[in-house]
């Protein structure tokens, strides 16, 4: 079951986005789909017991969380850009090592949100051990952004992948 909804999931985005559905660009898809599919199952479906219906709702929640990921990263590109133009970037560029622990506790949340963090600029996540992570920030204005009490990329995710049906 795992392989089938991961190959499923994989291959209808692969129709769509082609445009093209000649038996060359088809079978190309159907063997990408199915060995990223025997790669990613378990990634995509940690949790055998997981129904359809719970993954469909995580889903659904994960594409509002994308959007506002992207527009997080927009923001943080326009200031990664500020500082790295500025006469002052000396003055602005303030490196340091923040280490905080997570309220998420599934793995494929830990997963997502140390992602999200590296898919910030200014920000790289090093090192996440049990709930304790470890990222560097570029700047004080990024290092502030990191989540901690109440961080709302933390609750975002919290609410896509934690919450109760």
């Amino acid at each position: 079951m795992k392989f089938t909804s991961a190959f499923i999931l994989l291959f209808l985005p692969w129709l769509v986005l082609s445009g093209k559905y000649d038996p060359l660009h088809i079978g190309m898809g159907i063997i990408c789909s199915t060995l990223v599919a025997l790669w990613c199952k378990d990634l995509l479906f940690p949790n055998d017991h997981i129904s359809f219906k719970k993954f469909s709702k995580r889903t659904i929640r994960f594409i509002p969380y994308m959007c506002w990921l992207f527009w997080q990263i927009v923001l943080s590109n326009i200031h990664v850009l500020k500082v790295a133009l500025s006469p002052r970037m000396n003055d602005l560029i303030s490196p340091k090592m923040v280490q905080f622990k997570t309220d998420v506790t599934e793995e494929i949340s830990m997963f997502v949100l140390a992602n999200s963090i590296t898919l910030t600029p200014g920000t790289v996540t090093v090192r996440v051990e049990e709930k304790r992570f470890l990222v560097h920030a570029l700047t004080e204005k990024a290092a502030s952004g990191l989540p901690g009490e109440s961080d709302e990329m933390e609750r975002r995710i919290i609410k896509v992948f934690e919450k109760e049906n």
